[in-house]
């Protein structure tokens, strides 16, 4: 190849080290992650529907607050994940320290967390109170499964358990919240049992 000698500074230019770094710059900017305001902006705007999961999955309204502000750090200090995503993946934040904080066990042995839910939510005659009373195990099947929609192979890998003790733990937890409310009208117990809480 016979390349004139006073081309080759040209093309050296065009490929510099300065100008490379300054293209992956621009690409980074423009694959558009969620910056730590993103997810300040959704706790903000999501804090009614993100504390109501942690206070159904922990049964209890300080360590509810302990899930919310544990996913919050976890978002603002985790890796970069694109801006549309921010929404689901506080959620699964939040789903994360309460699994971590009450290691909910399909065998029935847990290592912390309670089985009866804080005083308030227990003298409480409501679907959250009755979803709060369920087993740790069944309540997050039910939570996540039935309330966030999440696919029994979702719910199976979050909990480390086979598809198959999903399917059982939502099958009772959903015989047990139709048992608690038989006194309610039909239509409150296909809302309970349907996930509208």
């Amino acid at each position: 190849m016979n390349c004139p000698a006073n081309a080759l500074p040209e093309v050296e230019a065009s490929f510099s080290m300065e100008r490379i770094l300054d293209g992956k710059k621009d690409r980074a900017k423009s694959a558009d992650y969620a910056m730590p305001t993103d997810f300040c902006q959704v706790f903000d705007e999501h804090l009614d529907h993100l504390y109501t999961l942690a206070l159904l999955l922990t049964a209890d309204h300080h360590q509810g607050d302990q899930c919310v502000v544990s996913g919050l750090e976890d978002c603002l200090q985790g890796n970069p994940v694109f801006r549309e995503w921010a929404q689901s993946w506080a959620r699964r934040a939040v789903i994360k320290n309460a699994i971590r904080m009450i290691s909910p066990s399909r065998n029935g042995t847990k290592t912390t967390g309670t089985h009866e839910p804080s005083e308030t939510l227990a003298e409480a005659h409501t679907a959250a109170a009755a979803i709060t009373r369920l087993h740790p195990f069944e309540r997050f099947v039910y939570v996540l499964s039935v309330l966030e929609k999440y696919s029994d192979r979702e719910c199976s890998i979050m909990l480390d358990c086979a598809l198959g003790e999903v399917v059982d733990a939502r099958t009772r937890a959903l015989r047990r919240l139709v048992s608690v409310v038989g006194g309610n009208s039909p239509a409150e117990t296909a809302s309970l049992a349907t996930g509208a809480a």
